[in-house]
């Protein structure tokens, strides 16, 4: 396994990999790549890495993950909340400290995976991933929105797959909450809110017969654009795992008068 390779580029990604498996606990020649891109007048870049390691003769396994960084934001407290949903926090959030911190969270992953064979031996040949991603999702109004995503397999039955947002005022270096857009959270009201455009949302898609909950809750995984609130719940939340992701959108218009109204203003409704 090579040590971190950094390369800049830009609005490009170089993907190096080299698969080669000699013999157990040896490492493919995985690439940690930094990309540098601006969005608009946001600069940003990401940090990757791509690697495998054969821990056993039945078992290769392989880390993925994305990691996006920040150039121009500053506040310490804002981006210890950005990088909260990696397990990540750092003095400084430098492209060169993220990178080193996603090398020691590919390593942890394979001394785990190792760990793990002292319960458990596939009896034929695997290859167990995690994968992660972090993603610019939207930058407007000076709300910036990042989506987390991950999925896997490290055996049993199936894998496993999550989606999850957050939203960051930039304007008030803070996480946005549900309650700075929402002032009236009783669920009398938002049980048929969430039911009803659930209901509408499915589309022939199957989800709502999968449905494992009379009511539908608040949840803290949204984003909202001009028009509507977004709620996302994920796999096994309120449906089986079959069903996976559930979206419903809501509008903003049927809410309003729910809303705060720092946020009818911010947003100009």
């Amino acid at each position: 396994m090579k040590n971190l390779l950094a390369i800049s580029v830009a609005f490009a990604v170089l993907l190096m990999s080299c698969n080669k498996e000699k013999s157990t606990a040896e490492t493919s020649n995985g690439t940690v790549e930094k990309i540098t891109s601006t969005t608009g007048n946001f600069p940003l870049d990401s940090v990757k890495v791509n690697d495998s390691l054969k821990i056993d003769q039945n078992l290769t396994v392989k880390f993925q993950s994305k990691i996006l960084v920040f150039p121009t934001l500053k506040n310490k407290a804002l981006l210890d909340s950005i990088y909260a949903p990696k397990e990540i926090r750092l003095t400084e959030y430098s492209k060169a400290n993220i990178a080193d911190a996603l090398d020691l969270k590919m390593k942890e992953f394979y001394e785990e995976e190792k760990n793990a064979l002292q319960d458990y031996k596939p009896e034929f040949a695997q290859n167990w991933e995690k994968n992660s991603n972090m993603n610019l999702f939207s930058h407007r109004n000076n709300f910036l929105t990042v989506q987390y995503t991950g999925d896997g397999y490290t055996g049993g039955a199936h894998g496993y797959y999550f989606e999850t947002y957050k939203v960051f005022d930039l304007q008030n270096n803070k996480t946005l909450h549900l309650s700075d857009i929402v002032a009236n959270q009783d669920s009398k009201i938002w049980d048929p809110i969430l039911m009803n455009n659930f209901i509408q949302n499915d589309g022939g898609k199957g989800q709502f017969e999968m449905l494992l909950v009379k009511q539908i809750p608040l949840n803290n995984n949204f984003y909202f654009d001009d028009k509507n609130l977004y709620f996302l719940y994920n796999q096994y939340e309120i449906t089986a795992y079959a069903a996976g992701t559930v979206l419903i959108k809501v509008p903003l218009s049927d809410i309003k008068l729910l809303l705060t109204d720092e946020f009818i203003k911010r947003q100009n409704l």
